[in-house]
């Protein structure tokens, strides 16, 4: 079926992130790849999945998996082609699915034809494309940095050396990935033109990653201190990220994505703590993306208080008409299964079937990342396994590492697990035999059996689907409690954090929750 061209489909719709090293791979070289996911289109079709968001594909060196990318306008051979991705979006259309790709404009790899140039030369037409800052000498005659701006990932400054030009340049995540000068306007106009590339091609919106990065004071000036750590590396990000001029670009890509029909969609990965900053990124009039993500919610622990005043803060935070979105991981952080664990496997289930009911369930549109319906565990590599330059850089701190949430899709029990006929890129989870999704399918008590449920009850409730919100729990310590309602359609939704009964006062009456219970009532 093709999906209505005009509605906001994005709304409604959940969201499932496909990392494509990790999916599915068709040709047996042991990574995923287009095709891969192409073959699994009917499996996220029966699911209820309505869009797919794909991590990046394009040509890469790969250090850092895809997000150094060297081609904005290709696919890496290990993915297939564009003969392929043009498949896959055909495929998508024909089912009615929606496909959103990764775009990575803050930056690019040191190999990108632009940085070859930009880098030979001062005055290379391209070199204005990327930060620099002279290499100057402090009083004892050795090289300073310009600034204490850190690397995210090699946890060291972010300025790098060019011989060639005497320069520092700025590399924020590795020094393989060069920032761009989103001040200069050859440099933006280009971005801008291969956004339409990929929407002429067909693609139905864009997840912008680190948005809020994009641009640099002009001053430069050294970050102050912070006590957080994680994910700010003790310094508070007022210089380097989260500058005013950010939302001027917001502005214009909004603008270039309404040139189209079919409502494209912008959601921004808006790399912070602060609600009220990414929520800054819908615009005062929506005028900026349709959705930014909440990093805030991800980083809860385990307790019904802390998640829902986390909700709560999100929802205050948003500018009026604005839609808020929701989710629990994605590819740069630990799956819950490891963040919400319990005291045994049968417990950590029971809180994420709690957490996948609080998801699909709450007002916004839900992001699910791959695995999560089969409840995927977080995956435990050792040294000689690692592909992750951050995983690399600080082991033995398997936590601050992101190869365990990138394990290979668990289909089957059989070897490889149904994900590949050869060894794969990184370990598949030993788990697998009893954790995949055809031995959860033909299971009507399992998570992915309730994930099917609740998603067919969300598309077919308007409450659930769009409606408003009300909570009412009364900032219970152990339950959350909430009803969804629109016109005559009303859900209450009871949801027990805890492995031990609990009774509430809820309109009056009294609720009792056994351990874990999800209670999902329809009027």
């Amino acid at each position: 079926m093709m999906y209505e061209a005009n509605t906001e489909w994005w709304k409604t719709a959940v969201f499932y992130q496909i990392y494509p090293r990790s999916f599915q791979d068709s040709d047996g070289d042991g990574v995923g790849d287009l095709a891969g996911i192409e073959s699994r289109m009917d499996y996220l079709v029966e699911l209820g999945v309505g869009a797919l968001w794909i991590s990046p594909f394009y040509p890469s060196p790969m250090k850092d998996f895809g997000y150094d990318v060297s081609d904005y306008r290709g696919v890496h051979p290990l993915f297939g082609d564009l003969d392929g991705f043009d498949s896959l979006l055909k495929a998508a259309k024909a089912r009615g699915l929606r496909v959103i790709i990764d775009l990575v404009l803050n930056h690019c790899s040191e190999e990108h034809p632009w940085f070859r140039e930009a880098r030979s030369s001062r005055d290379n037409p391209k070199h204005d494309w990327f930060i620099w800052r002279p290499r100057e000498r402090n009083l004892f005659g050795r090289l300073k940095k310009p600034n204490n701006w850190i690397s995210q990932f090699e946890l060291s400054s972010a300025w790098w050396p060019n011989a060639a030009t005497g320069e520092w340049y700025l590399g924020t995540f590795t020094r393989h990935q060069p920032e761009f000068d989103w001040r200069n306007p050859n440099l933006r106009a280009e971005m801008y033109e291969t956004m339409r590339w990929w929407l002429d091609r067909g693609v139905d919106g864009f997840r912008l990653d680190v948005v809020n990065w994009f641009v640099k004071d002009t001053e430069f000036r050294s970050n102050p201190p912070s006590l957080r750590a994680v994910p700010d590396i003790f310094q508070n990000h007022v210089y380097d990220r989260n500058r005013p001029e950010t939302h001027e670009i917001c502005r214009e890509m909004r603008k270039l994505a309404d040139e189209y029909e079919g409502n494209r969609v912008l959601v921004g990965e808006v790399f912070c703590r602060d609600p009220a900053q990414a929520a800054s990124y819908h615009g005062l009039n929506t005028e900026e993306l349709h959705m930014a993500f909440n990093f805030e919610l991800i980083y809860q622990p385990w307790d019904a208080r802390k998640i829902r005043e986390s909700i709560k803060n999100w929802y205050a935070a948003l500018p009026a008409g604005a839609w808020p979105n929701m989710t629990f991981s994605n590819h740069d952080q630990r799956r819950p299964a490891a963040r919400f664990a319990g005291k045994d496997d049968e417990e950590t289930d029971a809180r994420l079937r709690v957490a996948a009911a609080l998801l699909l369930t709450l007002r916004g549109t839900p992001f699910i990342y791959y695995g999560e319906e089969i409840g995927m565990r977080q995956g435990k590599i050792r040294r000689k396994d690692l592909r992750d330059p951050l995983g690399i850089k600080t082991w033995p701190f398997g936590f601050l590492g992101r190869d365990g949430e990138r394990t290979p899709m668990q289909w089957t029990a059989a070897l490889g697990a149904g994900f590949s006929a050869r060894k794969s890129w990184l370990p598949i989870n030993p788990d697998f035999p009893e954790r995949n999704v055809a031995q959860q399918s033909d299971d009507p008590e399992s998570l992915l059996s309730f994930h099917h449920r609740l998603m067919a009850l969300r598309k077919k409730s308007p409450a659930l689907s769009s409606g408003d919100i009300r909570f009412l729990d009364g900032d219970h310590a152990d339950a959350v409690v909430y009803e969804r309602s629109s016109g005559s359609d009303r859900v209450l939704i009871a949801l027990n954090f805890t492995s031990r009964e609990v009774s509430l006062i809820v309109d009056g009456n009294r609720l009792s929750l056994a351990p874990y219970e999800v209670r999902v009532r329809t009027d």
